[in-house]
């Protein structure tokens, strides 16, 4: 099955249904409605049987809505409301080796050195070591499709990165389930981190889009993440600024063990708590060099990206993230 959240205004999850989506109002299922107990599907297809005069809703046109005034798509997964540190957004880098190969060469062409962090981190990977994981920390700073990602003042070259992306939860016996996948973009300031991996953790994080998900949750039944096709497209001014494709899925990640060794990685020191939820990025096949990109993405810009296996396509507009006036006291 897949579901979308959408807002009219509030919150709600819709089912997918053909080319309709059905109004099933929860917000939060898997815990609010049985979901850790019978399983996420059989939750939505009790709601979806016990509802009666159930509201349908134009699938296309929900996808197609960018004004906040009308129902448009929100991104598949969060927090409930008022509790979005309730949704945990974890990260891996460094998993498919045309990534790996790029980024070592970004890295070089950036420092002028012999930087070999990136590479050896693959091979780390793949013999059994430790992955590279990070978190996005505000959950709120990642948008769902048709909304805008930001582009902050300081930005030496921003890049989109396709990702495949597994959602978890806890169930009543305390065992983690992939509930299903969705579509991510992880944006990255790569500039910074060619320049130095140790500002990482400021290339991935900023206020306002620094990364999305959607458009829609395909259920972890009706999935197959063996091999995956993505691509990704920008548009500038309406023309095809930059595009590349590639494979993701179980397949082409590094490790022995595959999605497991990162999910053994991040959960057995963070486990997750009761009544959270979790969405795992894996990593992307497809880097933007400058040769791609010239100069990255820009304000304005639009990042088309396409998943297989009923994903869909999720798009965002980039937008210049305001600057504030915050600072004007320090410094004196």
């Amino acid at each position: 099955m897949k579901l979308v959240q959408f807002a009219d205004p509030q919150p709600r999850v819709g089912l997918v249904a053909g080319s309709e989506v059905i109004d099933l109002t929860q917000i939060e299922i898997y815990y609010n409605c049985g979901g850790d107990e019978v399983g996420l599907e059989e939750a939505v297809r009790r709601l979806e049987r016990g509802a009666s005069g159930v509201r349908r809703l134009d699938l296309e046109a929900l996808m197609a809505s960018r004004d906040p005034g009308k129902p448009h798509l929100l991104k598949p997964v969060s927090g409930p409301p008022g509790q979005p540190h309730a949704l945990r957004i974890w990260l891996a880098g460094v998993t498919h080796a045309d990534s790996a190969r790029l980024r070592e060469i970004e890295a070089k062409q950036a420092t002028g050195g012999a930087v070999n962090v990136y590479e050896q981190k693959y091979r780390e990977c793949a013999g059994g070591g430790r992955p590279e994981l990070f978190s996005k920390g505000d959950p709120d700073t990642v948008v769902g499709h048709g909304q805008a990602l930001t582009r902050p003042d300081d930005t030496q070259r921003l890049v989109p990165e396709t990702e495949l992306v597994s959602v978890y939860g806890l169930n009543k016996k305390g065992r983690l389930e992939r509930l299903g996948y969705t579509g991510g973009n992880d944006a990255t300031d790569n500039g910074i981190e060619a320049a130095n991996p140790l500002n990482l953790p400021q290339a991935k994080n900023w206020a306002g889009g620094c990364a999305s998900l959607g458009p829609v949750l395909v259920s972890a039944d009706e999935y197959d993440d063996t091999a995956v096709t993505v691509s990704c497209e920008i548009l500038r001014d309406g023309r095809r600024a930059g595009f590349k494709e590639g494979k993701t899925g179980q397949g082409q990640l590094n490790m022995p063990d595959r999605l497991f060794h990162m999910e053994r990685a991040l959960f057995s020191r963070l486990p997750l708590p009761p009544r959270h939820l979790l969405v795992f990025y894996w990593g992307t096949p497809i880097v933007f060099g400058e040769k791609d990109l010239a100069g990255g993405l820009l304000a304005g810009d639009v990042v088309r990206m396409n998943f297989s296996g009923g994903i869909g396509v999720l798009e965002n507009p980039v937008v210049a993230l305001p600057v504030t006036g915050q600072l004007a006291g320090l410094g004196k």
